[in-house]
């Protein structure tokens, strides 16, 4: 083979490497903004101790919620610092961060079509014990599908379609666009007083004068074990203590209702709290709170007594304003409630004499 054919040879294998390198299938690249992920990512639920909420308005200031937690309860400084129900926080959280999507669109144009701009979105932002943003999303409408939704990050431009409707468990029914403000009754804990029975030893139940005191006591008591031998055990009872002294011990039937009236006391809407401070020392008066000729006592061992007030009434013959003086919250409880509480005054020493 000459060195003229040699160099033709050559050529036609240049050619045919560049038509191949030409040719050769490119792979495509990945778009991760199709793919389903997760929206908020490197959070837990117990890094999350507070939450800010709020809407912007024609108003001067926007609608706002605030979520504050403090020794594993949650509570509203917005609104009296009232206390939250766990089941609705529970979910707004578990919501947040388990929701996953993708994103819809990239393009600011579109977010009216969502209602997810910074004037017409709703805005939560998720904080850490020190106050440091952990996330700051807005909320935008719900989706076709009652279950699903709009949120994008706050100075971000992509909006995603995610698989839940935040707006549910935020207490928002309505237009996103045209929400002037939140409803925080959605999350106030109307259940004031909830007391462990078996944290308590004693109770007491004043009444224009009149008290009942009710005590814890063990017990030591004979029964017939399954040989039908004789054995002695301790059981805990609860007596009604005279004003003599003399104990007399309650059917658990009597112990049961007087429990279910008078240590878990549901309320109609809470409507202040009051502090040690002079404006609250006036308020106190006002809601007849600091003369009261009705209350309750509760103690529990190695631990000071909680007391719960009540005052007047507010709505004539609707119900009567009752502090949780130790939590400094003020309520409407209703005049059935009131009545409930009460007649143990009278009852509870009939029943213990049957």
């Amino acid at each position: 083979m000459n060195e003229k054919q040699l160099k033709i040879f050559a050529g036609v294998f240049v050619f045919l490497l560049v038509v191949y390198f030409i040719s050769k299938p490119r792979q495509s690249s990945v778009n991760l903004d199709d793919f389903v992920q997760n929206i908020v990512i490197g959070v837990g639920e117990d890094d999350v101790k507070s939450i800010e909420v709020y809407k912007e308005t024609a108003a001067e200031e926007p609608a706002r919620m605030a979520f504050v937690k403090a020794e594993d309860r949650w509570r509203i400084p917005t609104h009296y610092n009232a206390i939250v129900q766990k089941s609705k926080m529970d979910k707004l959280i578990r919501d947040l961060l388990e929701m996953t999507g993708n994103v819809r669109s990239s393009d600011p144009k579109h977010f009216d079509s969502y209602q997810i701009s910074d004037i017409q979105g709703i805005h939560l932002l998720l904080k850490d014990e020190g106050g440091n943003t952990l996330a700051n999303l807005i909320i935008g409408k719900r989706a076709e599908d009652y279950n699903a939704g709009f949120v994008r990050f706050a100075d971000k431009e992509k909006v995603y379609s995610v698989d839940k409707n935040i707006l549910s468990p935020l207490g928002v029914y309505g237009e996103v666009d045209t929400l002037t403000q939140f409803n925080v009754s959605f999350f106030i804990d109307l259940q004031a007083v909830n007391q462990d029975r078996e944290k308590l030893e004693t109770i007491g139940l004043v009444a224009n004068g009149k008290e009942i005191i009710i005590q814890k006591k063990d017990k030591e008591e004979e029964y017939v074990t399954a040989d039908s031998s004789k054995a002695k055990r301790i059981v805990t009872v609860w007596n009604w203590v005279k004003k003599n002294g003399q104990e007399v011990q309650l059917d658990n039937k009597t112990v049961d209702n007087f429990f279910r009236d008078v240590a878990k006391i549901r309320t109609e809407e809470v409507v202040d709290k009051l502090g040690n401070n002079l404006t609250d020392i006036n308020k106190s008066g006002q809601y007849g709170l600091s003369r009261p000729t009705h209350y309750i006592v509760f103690k529990s061992p190695d631990t000071a007594q909680e007391n719960v007030l009540f005052g007047r009434q507010y709505d004539k013959d609707q119900g009567f304003y009752m502090l949780v003086q130790y939590d400094g919250l003020v309520y409407k409880v209703s005049k059935t409630t009131y009545e409930n509480i009460f007649k143990w005054v009278d009852e509870l020493p009939q029943k213990a004499a049957e």
